[in-house]
C-alpha cells in the first residue's frame, strides 16, 4: 500500500484495521515481544471459577459484524466482518507474528527464475459446501484479489495467474521475486463466487442460515476447536460497541491507540498487542535547495530520536526502526542500525561537512548551492491526522532549529497534505507506508519520465528522485536465492540510510483486548485477529448471566 494508502485513514483503513492487514490492534511491550504481552501468572484451575464470579461475562463466545455488509472477503465490503474471516476461509499462504509465510494449502511450490511459479494444492479438503478445494479455486481468488483495494497494492507483481488442472496452477510475475509466496495470505473462495454475499469457505466455521452465527463446518480439517459456535452480534454505532464490550456482550475488539480511529476501551480488560508493517519515516523533496545532498539529509536522520517518538508519543505501541524493515525480521542489520541512532552532534557535523555555516555573517546559517549563498527555510509538512506524528515532528522541527536550521512546520489536513505531496510544496515530509511481506519499497524511488509535453508524473516518488539504483538493487534482492538474499538486502538497505532518502522512524503496534482472564494462547497478527484460533482457550461462564 502505498503512502497515500495509509495517510489518508479512511474506511479503506479502517478495514485494514480490522483485517489487521494493518492492525486490528498502551503501554506496550518492546521489539523483542512475541505478540503476546507478558502477564501475571495466574492458577488455570481457578479461571473459570473466577471468571464466573462476574456479572458482565455470558457463557458465549460473542463477535461484532455488520449485518449490513458483505462477508465475502475479497469484495471487502465490512470492516467489522473482516476481523474474523479467517474463521470463514483459509488463505493462500499465512504470515506469524515473526512475519515468517507458511501453508495449510500449498503442499508444494517451486520456482526456477522467481519470475514463474507453479503451486501444488492438497487435494483432501472441502468447501463448507461439500465441493472439493482444487487449483481452479486457488486461482480464481488470486485472480479476484488484484480487482480489491485491500489486496491490488501488494499483488501488482502478479502478472498472470492461472489453473493447470485440479492440483496445480501457476503464477507469473513482473519482475523476479523470491518473496512471493508472502504476497499470497489471500482468502480462498470457490471459483465463480465473487459476486456472492455469502460464499462458501473450508475454515473451521461456516455461517448458519440467518448468517447470525459461526457453526462448526462439517467438512472442516479441524477436530477440535475452543468453542462449538460464535455469536455474531450488531454493535456498529461506535459507543454501543465500546458498551457492548465492557458488558461482555462481545468478547475481543482491536484498537489503533497510536491514529485517529483510538476508541476508549476502559483499563480493567486485558491487552495485547502485535506488530505491523506500517512504517513512519521521514522523506526527502531531492529537488529543494537544502536537501540535493545525502549529508543534510543524513544530518536529519541523527536528529529523530527514536525512543522519544515510540515510549512517549505512541505509549509504547510501536517498534524502533533505523532501517525500511521490521526489526523481528531476519533481514534487519541491528548492529548497522545502531550506528544510526539520535546523535546531535554528529546532525551538527554532518550539516558542517556539508557546507552549511554563516557564509554571509548575518547570524544565520546558510547552504552554498550552485555558487549561491541560500539561507536555510525548511517547510516541513505532516498530516495532522494523528497527534502522535504532529508532536513528532514538533519535536524533530525544535531539533533543527536548535542547531539554527530554519524550519517551519506546516500541519496540514489530509486533501493539503496531499496536494503538496503532488506538486512537490515541501522541503521535507512526515510519512507513513504499510510494507508488504517481502519488504519491498521501490515504488517510492522509481524514476518518473517526462510525457510528450514534458510533464513528470513523479506517483508515489515524492522524493523527484533520479537515481535508478533504489529500484535496481531492490530488483537484485528480490531475485536473489535463499544464500544471497540476506547480503542483497543489506546492500539495498544501506544505500538507503547511507544515502538518507528516507529517515525509517518506527514500525506501529496495535491492540487486542480481551476480558482479563477469558482468552489464553492468544496469536494474533496484522493479518489475522484470529491466527491459530483452534490454539486459543477460552474461559467462559457455564450459566448465562
Amino acid at each position: 500500500m502505498n503512502v497515500k494508502e495509509n495517510a489518508r485513514k479512511t474506511c479503506a483503513a479502517l478495514l485494514a484495521l480490522c483485517l489487521l492487514a494493518v492492525c486490528l490492534l498502551t503501554g506496550c511491550g518492546g521489539a523483542g515481544s512475541r505478540g503476546e504481552e507478558e502477564l501475571p501468572d495466574v492458577d488455570s484451575s481457578a479461571l473459570g471459577q473466577a471468571i464466573a464470579t462476574r456479572k458482565a461475562v455470558d457463557s458465549v463466545f460473542s463477535l461484532n459484524y455488520d449485518p449490513a455488509g458483505s462477508m465475502n472477503p475479497l469484495r471487502a465490503t465490512s470492516a467489522a466482518n473482516a476481523q474474523f474471516w479467517s474463521l470463514l476461509y483459509d488463505s493462500v499462504f499465512t504470515v506469524d507474528e515473526d512475519f515468517q509465510f507458511s501453508s495449510d494449502i500449498v503442499t508444494e511450490y517451486t520456482s526456477e527464475d522467481y519470475g514463474w511459479w507453479t503451486f501444488t494444492v492438497r487435494q483432501d479438503l472441502r468447501f463448507s459446501d461439500g465441493t472439493p478445494l482444487t487449483a481452479k479455486d486457488v486461482a480464481y481468488s488470486i485472480i479476484m484479489a488484484k480487482t480489491c483495494e485491500v489486496y491490488s497494492a501488494r499483488l501488482k507483481c502478479v502478472y498472470g495467474c492461472s489453473a493447470m488442472g485440479d492440483e496445480m496452477f501457476a503464477i507469473s510475475t513482473t519482475r523476479p521475486n523470491s518473496r512471493l509466496p508472502a504476497l499470497l495470505n489471500i482468502p480462498i473462495i470457490p471459483i465463480n463466487s465473487f459476486e456472492e454475499d455469502f460464499p462458501a469457505g473450508t475454515g473451521p466455521y461456516m455461517l448458519n442460515i440467518s448468517h447470525d452465527t459461526l457453526v462448526r463446518n462439517p467438512e472442516s480439517r479441524y477436530r477440535s476447536l475452543p468453542v462449538e459456535q460464535v455469536y455474531l452480534r450488531d454493535f456498529m454505532d461506535t459507543s454501543a460497541r465500546i458498551t457492548a464490550f465492557e458488558d461482555s456482550r462481545i468478547d475481543i475488539v482491536s484498537n489503533d491507540p497510536t491514529g485517529m480511529y483510538n476508541l476508549g476501551y476502559g483499563s480493567t480488560n486485558e491487552t495485547r498487542y502485535f506488530d505491523t508493517t506500517n512504517l513512519h519515516y521521514i522523506g526527502f523533496n531531492t529537488r529543494s535547495n537544502y536537501f540535493q545532498f545525502f549529508r543534510t539529509r543524513c544530518a536529519v536522520g541523527r536528529l529523530v530520536d527514536r525512543s522519544y517518538v515510540v515510549k512517549e508519543l505512541l505509549n509504547g505501541c510501536g517498534t524502533e526502526a533505523a532501517l525500511a524493515v521490521h526489526p523481528r525480521s531476519g533481514l534487519y542489520d541491528e548492529e548497522y542500525a545502531q550506528s544510526l541512532a539520535y546523535n546531535p552532534e554528529t546532525a551538527a557535523a554532518l550539516f558542517e561537512a556539508s557546507g552549511v555555516g554563516d557564509l554571509d555573517g548575518d547570524g544565520e546559517l546558510e547552504i552554498m548551492v550552485t555558487g549561491i549563498v541560500v539561507e536555510f527555510r525548511i517547510r516541513f509538512i505532516v498530516n495532522n491526522d494523528s497527534a502522535a506524528k504532529v508532536e513528532a515532528a514538533r519535536r524533530l522541527t525544535d531539533e533543527l532549529n536548535k542547531l539554527g536550521i530554519t524550519t517551519t512546520l506546516y500541519e496540514l489536513s489530509w486533501e493539503d497534505f496531499l496536494t503538496a505531496l503532488e506538486e512537490g510544496n515541501y522541503d521535507m515530509y512526515y510519512g507513513e507506508v504499510r510494507m508488504a511481506m517481502d519488504w519491498d519499497l521501490s515504488y517510492l524511488f522509481e524514476v518518473a519520465e517526462p510525457d510528450k509535453n514534458g510533464k513528470v508524473d513523479w506517483k508515489t516518488n515524492y522524493a523527484r528522485n533520479s537515481d535508478t539504483a533504489y529500484v535496481d538493487l531492490y530488483g537484485n534482492y528480490l531475485a536473489s536465492s535463499d544464500v544471497s538474499r540476506y547480503e542483497n538486502f543489506q546492500t539495498v538497505s544501506h544505500y538507503i540510510a547511507d544515502s538518507g532518502i528516507i529517515i525509517p522512524i518506527c514500525f506501529e503496534r496495535r491492540q487486542v483486548l480481551t476480558h482479563r482472564g477469558a482468552i489464553e494462547n492468544l496469536h494474533a497478527t496484522q493479518f489475522d485477529l484470529f491466527f491459530r484460533f483452534p490454539e486459543w482457550q477460552l474461559y467462559l461462564n457455564q450459566q448465562e448471566t
